[in-house]
């Protein structure tokens, strides 16, 4: 790429004395020389106490990109804390409607469609900066992973209402990063986001009974926690069984699931937002949601186990569910549920787990600062 590419990653390839005086205008003193721009219809906003695209409301179109780096010689911190600084400079003009610097489409990044960048680090690069610890999500009962889909370094969530611009940013960012990372996945998905979540391929009406409020924010963000203002995410990719659901009658369906799939509705009540009651009996003193329906073991035991869920459908040659949560703490919430889940989800008959990774999400940034400053690299 002209121009700035080249500087910026022969920044990223120096020794840490080098770096430090070679760096962008406005980079070696970890700020940024981006203007803020105005809050806009169409815009959310880059800068905040936490990152965008966590619990603002989900839009239609994602791409999970995840990228392993590159090192060079010289400090591993430097390198680290030159290309978030990078990553921020890209992100924050993204979010705004302004191409990256150099870009050979800005055009591209109109209209505004809420567009939102997501920055996470992998275990490997919390260790690279000598902060944080989250570790990585063990194995699962029935999976099947695949290399490509498998944990990375570093995990950027990009989020749009518009395929166009969303695909614009992966492409922008990526190109920025070759030669200092090389890209292992870029998982895109679609959803339909409504009052009560969105259908999967299933059909079945994802993302129910999400946490709200003051409760969505504690489960997300509060302590104790990784650090402040961060969060984790977990991701995982199922493929899905759609010729074979297809066999599956709706009484077999909605056994499986513990909701009616025609409105989500749990089989203990009558509406979708009616609690699921694990107690409740059906008309022959049975218990009206199975031991092993997906909501059964799915519903947190404690305040602990609850999770934000971000989930996105995806097709092509194989369909299924990108599934992202975000929590303070995994080893409290995520891994023990999702632990139950394999051993006995009724629904596991038609899933295959592919992918699996879990990220440290960065705090949000103020203007003027970069993302993953908390660090004190």
């Amino acid at each position: 790429m002209p121009g700035i590419s080249v500087d910026r990653r022969a920044l990223l390839g120096t020794t840490a004395a080098a770096a430090l005086g070679g760096m962008l205008a406005g980079f070696g003193t970890g700020k940024l020389s981006v203007p803020a721009a105005a809050a806009v219809p169409g815009y959310r906003p880059f800068y905040g106490k936490y990152q965008s695209g966590i619990i603002d409301r989900q839009q239609a179109h994602a791409v999970f990109a995840g990228w392993d780096l590159q090192w060079r010689e010289g400090s591993k911190k430097d390198q680290l804390r030159a290309m978030l600084q990078m990553i921020t400079d890209d992100a924050a003009r993204l979010a705004s409607g302004r191409g990256v610097l150099a870009d050979t489409e800005p055009e591209m990044a109109q209209p505004g469609c809420e567009l939102t960048l997501t920055v996470g680090l992998g275990q490997s690069l919390l260790d690279v900066a000598g902060h944080g610890q989250i570790g990585t999500l063990p194995h699962f009962a029935g999976d099947q992973l695949e290399q490509q889909y498998g944990q990375c370094d570093l995990l950027i969530q990009f989020c749009a209402q518009d395929p166009t611009v969303l695909q614009h940013a992966v492409r922008a960012v990526s190109k920025n990063l070759r030669g200092l990372a090389s890209r292992r996945f870029a998982q895109t998905g679609f959803a339909s986001p409504g009052v009560h979540g969105f259908r999967n391929l299933f059909g079945q009406l994802d993302g129910i009974s999400n946490p709200e409020g003051e409760v969505r924010e504690e489960a997300v963000f509060g302590q104790p926690g990784w650090i402040e203002n961060g969060t984790t995410l977990a991701l995982r990719r199922f493929e899905m069984d759609l010729d074979g659901w297809d066999e599956v009658d709706a009484a077999g369906r909605d056994h499986a699931l513990g909701r009616r799939q025609a409105d989500g509705s749990p089989l203990s009540g009558s509406s979708v937002d009616d609690p699921v009651d694990l107690a409740a009996a059906n008309g022959l003193g049975l218990p009206a949601i199975a031991a092993n329906a997906h909501v059964a073991l799915a519903k947190p035991g404690s305040a602990d186990e609850v999770m934000h869920r971000r989930g996105y459908n995806f097709a092509g040659q194989a369909s299924g569910l990108l599934f992202a949560s975000y929590q303070r703490d995994p080893a409290t919430s995520f891994i023990p549920v999702q632990h139950r889940l394999a051993a006995a989800d009724a629904l596991n008959t038609w899933l295959k787990p592919v992918g699996s990774g879990l990220y440290a999400i960065l705090p949000g940034v103020a203007e003027g600062g970069y993302l993953g400053e908390q660090l004190q690299m």
